[in-house]
């Protein structure tokens, strides 16, 4: 996978170096699948041209890898689109597989399934699928995604995708207006936002907030926008003051593992969420925030947080002491390691 993919850093490698500790050699073999996409229909064929091109040459580096390990870790796939005749390769393996999954990959989201046959096809779970098949150990992020997962799959072992706390800086909270109302993620979520923009607007010409949104694309022109960048990852939480997680009540949402509630509680932050999926769970065990469904519901959270910094501390250090106790990485990656060498 991509180093750029929360999933791959915060799922698999940051857990190399304690691996290696546990189990002797451990090498990583990313798939480099980043690609620009440009306009119109020449950009649309040179994109998966090149795409086609990578899912090939990927296929064979694996075939030319397998030979030397006793073991692979999948996380997510081995190439994030196409069919599934890329797990051809580990069909003879004989090592232990272990495939690592944090979204319902084999059930595509929405976004996914208004794409035409082509789309659909490329964007299948077909990979996913055969990857599941063959799996010697199957790890899920949440127990929601573990009940989804196709029937004749090995029974999982949940391992929640968390952040490492020591990376993150507590934000302070300042007693002054307005203050920041935060949305860290990829473009995919921009989304869930759009039934928030009527409350957040309002809370923002009233002078009570702004609103920044950090992700690789803007969203609407009247919201601070900050480009995602990696080596920025864990300091653009410092200028939130509240950060916010909303989801559709969606099955696919409801399999997310929560990871952007988790870090802006690693950074010391009060929480507004969706009460969906584990969401619920963890607003209500951190005591870091407020569960909001309607938009009266976030409305009056918001204005109570953007009110009192007391209380945005309070929140914030019950998240972050929570964090501390939850992204236990060392016994994530002692889990890792008994799965991997069976």
């Amino acid at each position: 996978m991509d180093p750029w993919s929360p999933s791959t850093r915060h799922r698999a490698l940051q857990y190399v170096p304690r691996l290696r500790d546990l189990l002797g050699t451990v090498d990583v073999s990313l798939a480099g699948d980043t690609l620009d996409r440009r306009p119109g229909r020449v950009g649309q064929l040179r994109y998966f041209s090149e795409h086609a091109a990578r899912y090939v040459h990927r296929g064979l580096a694996v075939r030319r890898l397998i030979g030397g390990y006793d073991a692979l870790l999948v996380q997510r796939g081995l190439y994030p689109l196409g069919p599934g005749a890329i797990v051809q390769a580990l069909r003879g393996y004989a090592g232990r597989i272990v495939v690592d999954v944090d979204d319902a990959l084999w059930a595509p989201p929405p976004s996914v399934q208004s794409k035409g046959a082509l789309g659909r096809w490329l964007y299948g779970p077909q990979q996913q699928l055969s990857l599941l098949r063959r799996a010697d150990e199957v790890i899920v992020s949440t127990e929601a995604l573990a009940e989804m997962l196709p029937p004749d799959t090995r029974r999982p072992v949940v391992l929640p995708t968390v952040p490492d706390p020591a990376r993150y800086t507590p934000a302070p909270q300042r007693d002054e207006r307005p203050v920041v109302v935060g949305w860290a993620g990829t473009v995919g979520g921009l989304d869930f936002l759009d039934p928030l923009a009527p409350v957040l607007d309002r809370l923002r010409r009233e002078g009570k907030i702004e609103v920044e949104i950090v992700c690789s694309t803007p969203w609407l022109p009247w919201a601070s926008f900050r480009r995602w960048r990696l080596e920025e990852e864990t300091a653009v939480f410092g200028d939130f003051a509240i950060g916010i997680m909303p989801l559709p009540d969606h099955p696919y949402a409801c399999a997310k593992a929560g990871f952007k509630l988790l870090q802006y509680m690693a950074a010391g932050l009060p929480v507004v969420a969706s009460p969906v999926g584990v969401n619920r769970k963890l607003v209500e065990d951190s005591e870091a925030g407020f569960l909001a469904e309607r938009p009266d519901e976030w409305e009056a959270a918001l204005r109570e947080l953007a009110r009192s910094a007391e209380l945005r501390a309070q929140m914030g250090a019950s998240g972050r002491a929570f964090v501390e106790r939850y992204a236990d990485l060392d016994a994530h990656a002692a889990t890792l390691s008994r799965l991997l060498a069976g």
